[in-house]
C-alpha cells in the first residue's frame, strides 16, 4: 500500500471518528437532564427517609426501634453512594461538553497546560484498564505559566503521548504512569513516564517517522501516525519531544519554550 493511500484510509477513520464524536457529545448534552432528575430523587428519598425517622422514633418500642435503624441506616448508604456515581457521571459530561467548547474554538486562547492535563487524565477514567490496571502518579508545577495557542493542539497531542504509554504497560504486571509538569529556565516542561515493555535503540530512531509503527496486527491496526502527529501539533510554538526508553521505563519529555 503505497503512502497516499494509507493517508486516504486515515482520513476516512478520523471523519468516521469524528462524527461518532458529534453524535456522542449531543447525547452528553441529553445525558444531563435524566442524571439532574435521578439526583433529585435521591434527594427527595433522603428527606423522606429523615420525616419517617423522626415520625417513628417516638412510636417504636427500644427492640424494633434497634431492628428499623440498621434498615434506615442502610438506605441512607445506598442512596448516598447512589448520589456520588450520579455526580461523578455529571462531573464526567460537563468535563466533555467543556473539552467540545474548547475544541470547537477557531482562535488561539491562553491555557493553563495544568488544566488541560489534569482534565485530559479525568477523561481517561472511563477507560476501565486506566481506571483500575494503572497505578497513576501526577505531579503538576503550580507556577506553569500559561501558554497561548490553540486548546486541540495540545490537549490531542497529550492524549496521543498517553495513548502509547497505556498501550506500552499492556503486557507487563507493574503499571505505573508518571505525569509531570516543571517551570525550568524559561521552558514549561511535560514528562510522561510509564513502566512498559521500552523500546530498542533502533527502534527509538524511528518513532516520529510517519507510519512506523511496531505495534499493528489485523486484531488492533495502528496507523504509526501519534508520535509523528504530536510533534506536528507542538511544531508551531516551538515544541520539542524527547524520548529515553529502556526495558521497564519510557520517559517522553515535551519542552515548550516561553514565547
Amino acid at each position: 500500500m503505497d503512502e497516499h493511500e494509507r493517508l486516504w484510509l486515515e482520513l476516512v477513520r478520523y471523519y468516521r471518528h469524528s462524527a461518532v464524536g458529534q453524535r456522542c457529545t449531543g447525547i452528553v448534552h441529553n445525558f444531563n437532564t435524566p442524571l439532574q432528575v435521578l439526583s433529585l430523587y435521591c434527594e427527595l428519598l433522603q428527606r423522606k427517609d429523615d420525616e419517617e425517622k423522626n415520625k417513628l422514633a417516638k412510636r417504636l418500642t427500644p427492640e424494633l426501634q434497634a431492628d428499623w435503624e440498621k434498615y434506615y441506616q442502610y438506605r441512607q448508604d445506598k442512596t448516598r453512594q447512589l448520589l456520588d456515581e450520579i455526580r461523578k457521571l455529571q462531573q464526567l459530561a460537563q468535563l466533555i461538553i467543556q473539552q467540545g467548547v474548547h475544541e470547537d474554538e477557531r482562535g488561539r486562547q491562553s491555557f493553563d497546560l495544568n488544566a488541560i492535563l489534569r482534565d485530559e487524565l479525568e477523561l481517561y477514567e472511563a477507560n476501565r484498564f486506566f481506571k483500575h490496571m494503572v497505578d497513576k502518579r501526577y505531579y503538576f508545577d503550580q507556577d506553569l505559566p500559561p501558554i497561548a495557542g490553540y486548546y486541540i493542539d495540545f490537549s490531542q497531542s497529550f492524549r496521543l503521548l498517553v495513548d502509547n504509554a497505556l498501550e506500552a504497560m499492556e503486557l507487563v504486571q507493574l503499571r505505573v504512569l508518571t505525569v509531570e509538569t516543571a517551570w525550568q529556565e524559561r521552558h514549561r516542561i511535560i514528562r510522561i513516564g510509564d513502566t512498559g515493555v521500552g523500546m530498542a535503540p533502533e527502534v527509538q530512531s524511528r518513532l516520529f517517522e510517519p507510519f512506523f509503527t511496531t505495534k499493528d496486527s489485523p486484531e488492533r491496526p495502528h496507523a504509526g501516525l501519534g508520535l509523528y502527529m504530536a510533534r506536528r501539533l507542538l511544531n508551531p510554538y516551538g515544541g520539542e519531544i524527547k524520548i529515553q526508553s529502556q526495558p521497564g521505563e519510557t520517559w517522553v519529555t515535551v519542552v515548550l519554550p516561553l514565547g
